[in-house]
């Protein structure tokens, strides 16, 4: 009995073992996806005042090309398969290369090439990209776009990860942390970023951003090699090993089972439209902040690290929860409400007080977290293990149309409403609103599905 107990004490260990390790990873991804947004005040200030002069179109292009190769060349829905066909180990280890390899490139486009040189494209993909361009912004959204790469496909094998080792124990509380610790890393992005511009250049924040994907490489490395040991050691019938039955069981005929699942398409839309919606507003947050509420960049980023701050506290909190009670599409829907209001409300203030912007930011990051917190463990609910990794590949997919999309979209639209006194922000604030009243319908719809099938 006394063996049994040890056994599973060790068990319980190595599975939180392995989900501090991977989060980790996953963490120092997120600080470097958010590096650059607390800092496009700056990128976008002249030569002469120290800043690269990019304007807000090219701004909101290199936004959208974390997206780019994910879409137009089907990189993710691949990794998906891929996950599904080679494994955890092997997939991991070449989405946290990207990464790194990305960001190296997107160091070297902004500390080794001149702003002051431009190229007309041939083409401007229906005016999503603007023709007369910086090749800085061009090479630099080609790293971004790697890193988007492998980014994603990062993010998908974590969440396989946590499913395989935490499914019939705790899942959605090993999600909830998981999220938590990914939006300390967009908090700490968000808090720091100004500050190591402010004393040190760009070139210090990619470079430091760079080394922090590095020592996540090595992470998932060192991952690797426990997660060989734990498969057979610890959750022999759960994976055995990474080549056996669960990893290689997927058949592209499963692709039928996901594709043709209604409450799966439900959860991909109200995925694109959430993500669309508050990923995009913060990438233009802090510029927000120093145009509508007059305060300096740095006090913006701070108010603006306010929603991730408030999600890391929350976003276990909302697992447990989760556990406990389910009520998944309830809780989404509830989110969605709650970034709506906030929106809404600083879109149109009842005090011009930077206090009261923090509240909102605060009361936006609830939606921040309580939303993944209950979307991202409704998902192997749906799927078996095996088809896992596609599933997810198609939601970060049609996620990823609206990443490329909207944030082209609101770059144009800033600059349509940039004059000399500042910016305007009224306009894509309404466009933030709608994306979000748009994601209540589809939780919903969910909502009244799930209940006409358990009446």
């Amino acid at each position: 009995m006394a063996a049994q107990h040890n056994d599973t004490a060790t068990a319980a260990r190595h599975r939180w073992t392995v989900l501090i390790l991977a989060s980790t990873v996953m963490m120092m991804g997120y600080i470097f996806w958010n590096i650059i947004s607390p800092v496009s005040t700056t990128l976008k200030a002249p030569l002469t005042e120290g800043g690269l002069a990019w304007t807000s179109a090219e701004y909101g292009f290199y936004t959208s090309s974390y997206t780019i190769f994910n879409l137009f060349m089907l990189m993710l829905f691949f990794g998906g398969i891929i996950l599904d066909k080679c494994g955890i180990r092997f997939t991991g280890t070449a989405a946290t290369g990207a990464m790194l390899f990305g960001s190296i490139i997107n160091y070297y486009a902004i500390t080794l090439i001149s702003p002051m040189v431009y190229v007309d494209l041939p083409f401007t993909f229906f005016g999503f990209i603007p023709q007369h361009i910086k090749i800085q912004v061009l090479v630099s959204a080609l790293g971004f776009g790697i890193f988007g790469v492998g980014c994603d496909i990062t993010g998908i094998t974590i969440s396989k990860i946590i499913t395989k080792w935490f499914t019939g124990h705790e899942l959605a509380s090993a999600m909830g942390i998981q999220v938590a610790l990914a939006r300390l890393g967009t908090a700490i992005a968000f808090s720091f970023s100004p500050v190591i511009v402010q004393i040190s250049g760009m070139n210090s924040l990619l470079k430091t951003g760079t080394t922090l994907l590095l020592f996540g490489f090595i992470l998932f490395i060192v991952y690797c090699f426990m997660d060989k040991k734990l498969d057979v050691k610890c959750a022999p019938k759960q994976s055995h090993t990474e080549n056996t039955n669960e990893d290689n069981a997927f058949h592209f005929s499963d692709l039928h089972n996901v594709l043709h699942n209604k409450g799966f398409w439900a959860i991909a839309f109200l995925c694109v439209l959430y993500y669309a919606s508050i990923r995009t507003f913060m990438n233009f947050a802090t510029d927000f902040m120093v145009n509508s509420y007059a305060v300096d960049k740095e006090t913006a980023g701070w108010v603006v690290s306010s929603i991730p701050y408030g999600a890391i506290i929350l976003s276990p909190l909302f697992g447990i929860l989760y556990d406990r009670m389910s009520h998944s599409y309830r809780l989404m829907t509830v989110g969605c409400v709650i970034l709506t209001v906030g929106l809404l409300l600083l879109n149109f203030p009842l005090l011009h007080s930077v206090w009261y912007a923090l509240f909102l930011m605060m009361l936006i990051g609830i939606a921040f977290s309580l939303v993944p917190a209950a979307l991202w463990p409704t998902v192997p609910r749906m799927v078996p293990l095996r088809q896992l990794g596609t599933a997810y590949s198609i939601i970060y997919y049609i996620q990823n149309l609206g990443l490329f999309i909207v944030p082209i979209w609101i770059g144009n639209v800033v600059d349509q409403y940039t004059f000399i006194t500042g910016i305007n922000y009224h306009i894509p604030m309404l466009i933030f609103t709608i994306l979000s009243a748009a994601a209540i319908v589809m939780g919903l719809i969910l909502q009244i599905w799930h209940n006409k099938s358990h009446n």
